[in-house]
């Protein structure tokens, strides 16, 4: 996409018109889990934003974000804080159009529990059952998730019950509260959420609410979770999403943007508040519904889920002759430990997955077997096989490795490949590594973009980008220099 300012996320949703700045999501509280430090640009939300941590002696403090002292003002690239700008930044007006946040007047609960270190699960479930405990006039609708896999091996495919973060919002799941959570942002890996949480996918908008703009994002995971259900639920939008620039104020710009699935799902949160403000009586599992059955569909994806349209849903909403919605328990798929040795064999993908996903972590394997897995006809077990061979044992498998990397199809396990190939990888393989600078998945394009890093003397940089759009624009010095020679 070019310099220019995309247009206002809200039209990019779908809203027909802008989200009022004092009623869009008034009387909704949610719970974003994640840290956040004191920001000029929350100061408007007033009491509307908390922060509740959670310390290792499992004790709770609350504070007040916005009459907090300034000291970690301006810090770069803060997630938390770019989350509660996408929700609730107040409006802007950029090349004659407003910009504002999707859910301004809700209020918001940051709950910091010390994400992906030992004991966050405790933690995290503490912290919940304190803001349900004492949050009552919060009126918590929604748990927003960005980083639900918490310290999971994000490859090894498990029913989703084992998961901390899963069991630590049990209660809240519940009581009817919904969880929105990312999907993830790259088929690197195979883990994704529950049935029972709102999982949010993205696509590529260009910035446009002109769908006719949209297309797929070339790397987006989707399929079947560890319990068998296919996810995500639902996609919005992961590039140039709009917020107030909250870098240093002397920088001169007046944007910063937001990105990938954990952008989409901040967004979603936002289109869940303002649903839940303006129809009281829905429920979690009714939006839901909403959301997806009035979704429109990428055409030409593979994914199912569709891109969200608030109007589409506002407008079933309005109906007078609505039907009734009614909530269906899909089953799970679980391995138990007498048949492990017979699923590694079946003929359903996940639950070969999941069965050499155990027999690898009891180590039970050879080097032998684990390559005879890479052939597999499913990338998810080919994904688990070549992430567990880590990287090439000896000059000979390193070759193995390019040659199975060639004809591989599926850029997540192309990444697997191309991870264990920059251990160690010596600077006179460069002819090896430029072919594959214009792949479209991230993690390969990532590893070129290291390989080349360890020779920066030698090689030309490949500066790493998310856009698909992108991708070939930046790789052309390369590949120019590499012409050249």
């Amino acid at each position: 996409m070019d310099r220019a300012i995309p247009d206002p996320t809200w039209k990019r949703l779908g809203f027909a018109e802008r989200p009022d700045f004092h009623t869009s999501g008034l009387g909704v509280g949610i719970v974003i889990i994640d840290s956040i430090k004191p920001h000029h640009l929350v100061n408007h939300l007033n009491t509307r934003i908390k922060c509740v941590a959670v310390h290792e002696n499992m004790t709770v403090t609350m504070r007040d974000i916005s009459s907090m002292n300034r000291e970690g003002d301006n810090r770069k690239g803060e997630h938390g804080l770019m989350s509660v700008l996408a929700l609730a930044h107040e409006p802007i007006l950029l090349e004659g159009q407003i910009h504002v946040g999707i859910a301004p007047a809700a209020t918001f609960i940051i709950l910091d529990h010390g994400a992906f270190t030992t004991g966050e699960g405790e933690r995290l479930k503490k912290g919940m059952e304190w803001i349900l405990e004492h949050g009552v006039e919060w009126n918590i609708k929604i748990i927003l998730s960005t980083g639900w896999q918490a310290l999971d091996n994000e490859v090894h495919l498990k029913n989703t019950s084992e998961n901390s973060t899963v069991k630590a919002l049990a209660t809240a799941v519940q009581q009817g509260i919904l969880v929105i959570c990312s999907n993830g942002n790259t088929r690197l890996n195979n883990i994704m959420p529950p049935i029972q949480y709102l999982a949010v996918g993205g696509y590529v908008d260009r910035g446009k609410a002109d769908r006719s703009f949209h297309v797929p994002f070339p790397d987006e995971p989707y399929g079947r979770n560890g319990d068998g259900h296919f996810r995500p639920d639902v996609l919005a939008p992961r590039l140039h999403i709009t917020i107030p620039s909250y870098e240093t104020e002397d920088s001169g710009q007046r944007v910063s943007f937001y990105g990938g699935t954990s952008g989409a799902a901040a967004l979603v949160a936002g289109v869940a508040a303002h649903l839940f403000s303006q129809f009281p009586s829905l429920s979690s599992e009714m939006l839901r519904h909403l959301l997806v059955e009035h979704g429109e569909p990428l055409e030409g994806d593979d994914n199912m889920a569709p891109r969200i349209n608030v109007e589409n849903t506002i407008c079933y909403m309005n109906r007078a002759d609505k039907p009734m919605y009614i909530t269906k328990t899909l089953p799970m798929i679980s391995i138990k430990s007498q048949n492990l040795y017979s699923a590694i064999h079946s003929m359903d993908d996940i639950e070969r997955a999941l069965s050499l996903t155990v027999l690898v972590e009891r180590d039970e394997l050879s080097r032998e077997e684990l390559w005879s897995f890479t052939k597999d006809s499913s990338a998810i077990v080919r994904k688990i096989a070549v992430s567990t061979l880590r990287e090439p044992m000896n000059e000979q498998e390193r070759k193995l490795y390019w040659v199975y990397l060639m004809h591989e199809t599926e850029g997540g396990v192309r990444g697997w490949y191309m991870h264990g190939l920059l251990q160690n990888a010596p600077k006179e393989e460069i002819n090896n590594w430029i072919k594959w600078s214009t792949d479209i998945n991230w993690s390969v394009r990532w590893c070129v973009s290291e390989y080349l890093a360890q020779y920066p003397e030698c090689f030309p940089q490949l500066e790493k980008t998310q856009d698909p759009d992108a991708i070939h624009i930046k790789a052309l010095p390369l590949r120019q220099w590499y012409t050249a020679l």
